[in-house]
């Protein structure tokens, strides 16, 4: 079997995480593999018998599009799907999908849905068989944009486990963050977009703040994105530059939660899943998450986290207040989370599933190509 997985971008983020954690799994069971995608620093993590395809969607070290480099990447990906080198083509982002479906021929296409679009019905394109990462995805797929339920089903993440990390590196941690290890560290990894609605959490940040219940406590964003700068006004405008630590996308996210109390995943209307969750959960740490898309079908609140209403500063103030009043609490959801990622949602079984549905669509396509000739 010849696969060919294509995705906008391998810069830092879940879908590419995603996509190369896929190529290599599936490179593990026999399969080749191929990676066509705008190069990033993620690139580096695939394994070195999967083959990178450089395209250029978007512009170096950006998440604009590149409307000149997209004239050649249409030319590009229809040679790669016209060679008769691949079975299938698996797409993982909305424009990829858009341009596999009008340049595919006749090779299988699988796309892939890792969250939902506001809006987007007449964007939304699917392939000969659809995957999506959470219920919440498939649900809405099938309700608001018309995926043939037949034609979709539900394959949650799955990950390699980050490692514990001892002493001496959590305290190199601490001294590329520039601070004592004195202080407890609650970690919040997302693109800086309002849909992930890191505004609200500055908001409740502020309200611990002003009830003096964040002394040795560092809140450390990590990500990228348009509304960096806003954020990062409304931080010092609060005058909360000493609590709150700004961290790009390059810095490493295993450090990061190694070092971490608990984690804040906040957004307001749109998360397909949250491969945060399980990279946290994976060390036996828990999240807080707001009741959007996926999240609830990982954190079970009370249980393995806690779930909370979008865009409610108050509400997600109160919450980090009585975990740090609590430690035991939260120490107890990341054990039930650990053992709930443990169970339901490592890398293999995600990688055997996806294998399963490539099996069966090529199965139904040769049956039909034999229907055919009869």
């Amino acid at each position: 079997m010849k696969i060919l997985l294509v995705t906008d971008d391998m810069h830092p983020g879940g879908v590419p995480r995603h996509v190369v954690d896929l190529a290599n799994g599936l490179q593990k069971n026999g399969i080749t593999v191929s990676v066509a995608a705008t190069d990033g620093n993620f690139r580096k993590r695939l394994h070195n018998e999967v083959k990178f395809i450089k395209i250029n969607l978007l512009k170096k070290d950006s998440f604009d599009k590149n409307y000149y480099g997209i004239i050649i990447c249409i030319f590009r990906i229809w040679s790669l799907l016209l060679s008769g080198k691949y079975d299938i083509v698996h797409s993982h982002k909305r424009f990829t999908h858009y341009l596999v479906k009008y340049l595919k021929h006749k090779i299988i296409h699988i796309t892939s849905y890792h969250t939902c679009f506001e809006n987007k019905k007449y964007q939304t394109k699917y392939g000969d068989y659809t995957i999506c990462v959470s219920d919440s995805v498939r649900l809405q797929m099938i309700s608001k944009y018309g995926c043939d339920s037949n034609q979709i089903k539900t394959i949650y993440n799955g990950i390699a486990p980050f490692t514990v990390h001892n002493d001496k590196k959590k305290k190199m941690t601490y001294d590329r963050l520039g601070i004592s290890t004195d202080n407890k560290i609650i970690a919040s990894v997302g693109a800086y977009i309002p849909s992930k609605d890191q505004s609200t959490l500055i908001i409740a940040v502020n309200k611990l703040k002003i009830l003096n219940k964040i002394h040795n406590i560092k809140f450390v964003f990590q990500g990228y994105g348009k509304q960096e700068h806003e954020l990062k006004k409304l931080t010092n405008s609060l005058k909360l530059n000493e609590t709150i630590i700004f961290v790009d996308s390059m810095f490493d996210v295993e450090s990061l939660f190694n070092i971490s109390e608990f984690m804040i995943l906040n957004p307001i209307h749109s998360e397909g899943f949250g491969i945060v969750m399980l990279e946290a959960a994976s060390l036996g740490k828990m999240h807080i998450g707001t009741k959007v898309g996926g999240i609830p079908e990982f954190i079970e609140d009370g249980i393995t986290g806690k779930l909370i209403e979008a865009g409610n500063p108050e509400q997600l103030a109160q919450t980090i207040s009585f975990l740090l009043d609590n430690p035991n609490e939260y120490k107890r959801m990341g054990s039930n989370a650990k053992n709930k990622y443990e169970k339901y949602f490592g890398l293999d079984r995600m990688i055997n599933e996806t294998i399963s549905v490539y099996d069966s669509v090529l199965n139904k396509n040769n049956y039909i190509r034999s229907e055919k000739d009869c």
